[in-house]
């Protein structure tokens, strides 16, 4: 014989089971967010939140981590096994393809590709294409190149749009970047007159970054016209360390013949790969 009290309130405990059923499932997802399981091998654990803080130990592939802590993408976090507490650079611990990181994975780069949208920047020498262009395509092969060390790659822009310029050192300052790159194009008062890249810094900080870069670069096919301090914007109210490449005259046909190729912009990427590897080794 069926209950009358379970009939006549049917519907209440209806509603009842499914709101214990849905609470639960909550506070499990909830529990879970606070868990990480590291997915490459040797991940560094550090006592600070940036790459630069000394290394506690490296975790194995799988290590079963409580998140304790976030701030700019580094997690503090408790291993299970002994209750060790330190910092690791989030997207590393969840890089699902990074076998094992190097000094690159842990770094912060944001890559500024000049000019954009209504401001194209200059106007090449065949007066058919414009600098902003260039630099997105040259940008993006550098993000791709770096993406692939694990590295976390952050782009001002990644389209034809307009990014203002004081936006620019905000996206250093917010994701509180290792490095940041600017790329740009040159051009001289009269076509053919002026060749070769240059590199720039303003802030004392950005002095290794630019020798680092200097250097590197010095593989390309133009001729590397040194670096200097200059007061752009970009480059000038950003307390993180930042340069900005000039990497040919666009108005050179000498120059825009390697502008255009993308194995020109890959060489580039490499190279600043290179550059930023030497120069993230000297600082750690």
């Amino acid at each position: 014989m069926k209950n009358p009290w379970i009939k006549n309130n049917r519907i209440g405990i209806i509603l009842a089971a499914s709101f214990i059923l849905l609470t639960m499932v909550l506070i499990t997802s909830l529990l879970n967010q606070n868990q990480l399981t590291t997915r490459p091998n040797l991940v560094p654990l550090r006592e600070g939140p940036k790459m630069t803080a000394h290394e506690i130990t490296k975790l194995k592939s799988g290590t079963k981590l409580t998140v304790l802590q976030k701030d700019h993408g580094w997690w503090k976090v408790r291993r299970g096994s002994d209750d060790q507490v330190g910092w690791i650079a989030s997207w590393v611990a969840n890089n699902t393809t990074l076998k094992t990181p190097t000094r690159l994975s842990e770094a912060t780069i944001v890559l500024d590709p000049g000019h954009g949208g209504s401001d194209t920047g200059a106007l090449s020498i065949d007066r058919k294409h414009y600098e902003k262009t260039y630099t997105l395509a040259t940008a993006r092969a550098t993000r791709d190149a770096l993406e692939e060390t694990g590295a976390r790659v952050i782009m001002v822009r990644d389209s034809d749009k307009v990014v203002p310029l004081l936006y620019i050192p905000r996206s250093a300052e917010k994701y509180q970047a290792d490095a940041q790159i600017s790329f740009h194009f040159d051009s001289s008062d009269k076509n053919n007159s002026a060749s070769g890249i240059s590199q720039y810094y303003y802030n004392h900080n950005s002095l290794g970054l630019v020798k680092a870069m200097n250097k590197s670069l010095n593989n390309l096919p133009l001729e590397n016209r040194g670096y200097e301090t200059m007061p752009y914007l970009v480059i000038k109210d950003v307390s993180r360390p930042a340069v900005l490449l000039e990497l040919g005259f666009i108005n050179s046909k000498k120059d825009f013949r390697y502008i255009r190729q993308s194995s020109y912009q890959q060489k580039v990427a490499k190279d600043i790969k290179q550059g930023l590897n030497s120069y993230l080794g000297q600082n750690n």
